[in-house]
């Protein structure tokens, strides 16, 4: 059974007469093979409408198929992912989860440090003797930082000594001249270390004078 329909050029939609090659209006070549369902429907509305050519079917039917296409692959690769996908930091850093929108962060460590007192902490200075004697038949060295008559008493020196000793003065004492050979007699020496020889006197000997200037060192001989 043939087709009832004439032949008419796809492109532009010209009548054509069997058995011809090219349309006479737009060059196209024709095709002489039995047409299709898509041909035939193109040609049709190029019959039924001026404005339409007979491209206008085969190009909507491929855009059509497209987009089915392209809805195909997003819900196939849709179906691919994880649905409850969970990136976790760990190390101490902040935590992130898609299905909230805050961050969450570790909270600090606190300690407690010992509470401690002051008297703890800081070492008390040993303590200074009220008065130091020397030796009994001890030879050495000392620095005196004065000597009193012993006619003012010996109450005077004594005050001395304490005075040298609040300086900061240690090994503080008081001497009677008259009992040491490398003494003159009658006066109360006030004097400040015991020392085995005289360099270790002389080093001391700044310090003493920064609270009695006049202060010297000199050798004890019983």
């Amino acid at each position: 059974m043939s087709d009832p329909t004439p032949p008419r050029c796809p492109r532009c939609g010209a009548n054509a007469t069997p058995g011809q090659e090219y349309c006479l209006e737009c060059g196209a070549r024709l095709s002489h093979t039995s047409t299709g369902p898509v041909e035939r429907a193109s040609v049709r509305v190029a019959q039924r409408h001026s404005w339409a050519a007979g491209w206008i079917v085969p190009s909507l039917l491929g855009l059509v198929i497209a987009v089915l296409g392209t809805g195909a692959a997003i819900a196939i690769s849709g179906d691919g992912e994880e649905a409850n996908a969970v990136s976790t930091a760990t190390g101490g850093s902040l935590t992130v989860t898609d299905s909230a929108a805050t961050l969450t962060a570790p909270e600090p460590a606190t300690t407690t440090a010992p509470a401690t007192t002051a008297a703890a902490t800081t070492p008390r200075p040993p303590a200074n003797p009220a008065a130091v004697t020397w030796p009994q038949g001890r030879r050495g060295w000392t620095i005196v930082l004065l000597s009193l008559p012993q006619a003012n008493g010996r109450a005077a020196a004594v005050a001395k000594a304490a005075e040298a000793r609040d300086g900061g003065l240690r090994r503080v004492g008081v001497l009677n001249s008259s009992r040491y050979a490398s003494l003159h007699p009658g006066y109360y020496v006030v004097f400040t270390g015991i020392f085995e020889s005289e360099p270790e006197a002389a080093s001391a000997l700044q310090r003493a004078r920064a609270v009695f200037p006049a202060a010297y060192q000199r050798e004890i001989v019983p």
